[in-house]
């Protein structure tokens, strides 16, 4: 347990120096130190790779499986993947490895890491996705990703596209009353089934038996992921912002995915 001191020296440092953000994170190590058994719920995008132009182009850093595998097995398989991106398309990332994961914020979910990808809600009418697409098509710049229980509108090419997106989109509102929601995250817009969250998928996974009686910590990059802190915390756990487009350092407890990276590499010598 030594060596997490050594190598954090925040421990040493007086609260009143500490900003929130830094708190959280002092926090969750120091329960760590007890050790207090935790639940890690992680983001992708953001939060273990860094943002790239479209979600193909991403660079997997060598060795990210084989780390989350090892912080998994020492937490006796309570980790987790909450992403926007299919299931599929994470385990793609993170081969050879499997994880329990709720993807596309939700929509789908594995309880076992060995298990099927159950969706949880049907896909989009055919009606509906034609309009999402001709919506798409009539913003040149736009980068439609289907995701199956969810579409994704990728503008970081443009990303003076937001407004005209945002504005297309919720025109079609009325027409499909109750059947999706308008979901930003970083240079994208998503369209989701109506009910579905990082947060609610959160609650779902903590209650399963591998994350009885841990303290819930997710960590996450995104506007979308504000849901999944609060359930975190409202389970007595902890959410823990990754600085970047929609969080600044200030308010952070990571500076970059690189800084989650040196943390789970350190996390698993004190686990």
């Amino acid at each position: 347990m030594q060596d997490w001191k050594e190598e954090y020296p925040l421990h040493g440092t007086k609260a009143s120096q500490l900003n929130q953000a830094t708190s959280a994170r002092s926090r969750v190590e120091q329960l760590l130190l007890k050790p207090t058994p935790i639940g890690l719920f992680l983001d992708i995008d953001g939060t273990l790779l860094d943002m790239a132009l479209t979600p193909s182009t991403v660079h997997v850093p060598p060795g990210l499986a084989e780390l989350l595998g090892i912080v998994a097995t020492r937490l006796s398989g309570a980790l987790a993947i909450v992403t926007g991106r299919p299931i599929a398309e994470a385990d793609e990332l993170l081969r050879p490895m499997k994880f329990i994961a709720a993807g596309v914020h939700g929509a789908e979910m594995r309880t076992t890491a060995t298990g099927e990808i159950t969706p949880l809600t049907p896909s989009f009418s055919p009606a509906l996705l034609r309009d999402i697409r001709i919506a798409a098509i009539s913003i040149p710049g736009a980068v439609t990703e289907d995701k199956g229980t969810g579409i994704a509108l990728h503008y970081r090419l443009a990303p003076e596209l937001r407004d005209s997106l945002l504005i297309t989109l919720e025109t079609l509102m009325p027409k499909y009353p109750g059947q999706f929601t308008i979901c930003e995250g970083r240079k994208v817009v998503e369209i989701l089934p109506v009910g579905f969250s990082k947060g609610r998928a959160l609650r779902k996974l903590a209650s399963l038996p591998e994350f009885a009686n841990r303290v819930p910590v997710m960590i996450g990059d995104d506007i979308a992921d504000l849901d999944a802190f609060r359930a975190a915390e409202t389970m007595g756990g902890f959410g823990l912002k990754v600085a970047g487009e929609n969080f600044s350092k200030n308010e952070a407890s990571f500076t970059g995915p690189a800084d989650v990276l040196g943390w789970l590499t350190n996390l698993r010598k004190v686990l």
